[in-house]
């Protein structure tokens, strides 16, 4: 197996958690909220990004006239870490090499 067929790989199983975790997120919420968001479709951008819009509306709407929302702070993420992936970006990754790279200067700076 190349190194491309392994990345490939990673990034499937890596999308696969994602979307599975944001499959939970999106049932504790609407098991939570009292009007229920509408189906979406885990793999497409557009679907997505319609949700996470749908979602933050009802967050400010909600503060605005403090209803008892559902807190939406982990459905945010999860959607938002799904359309990165979508978009070939892990955050998971990139906050991985930001700390290896925080490790190694207070390494030298010791």
């Amino acid at each position: 197996m190349g190194l491309s067929q392994i990345k490939v790989k990673i990034h499937m199983e890596r999308m696969r958690e994602v979307q599975q975790h944001l499959k939970n997120e999106f049932e504790i919420y609407n098991n939570a909220a009292s009007k229920k968001l509408p189906p979406t479709s885990l793999g497409n951008t557009e679907s997505l990004e319609v949700l996470l819009e749908c979602v933050t509306r009802r967050e400010s709407l909600g503060q605005a006239r403090t209803q008892g929302l559902p807190p939406s702070s982990k459905l945010k993420a999860a959607i938002a870490d799904t359309l990165l992936l979508l978009d070939n970006f892990d955050i998971k990754i990139s906050k991985d090499k930001g700390a290896a790279e925080r490790d190694s200067l207070n390494k030298k700076a010791s």
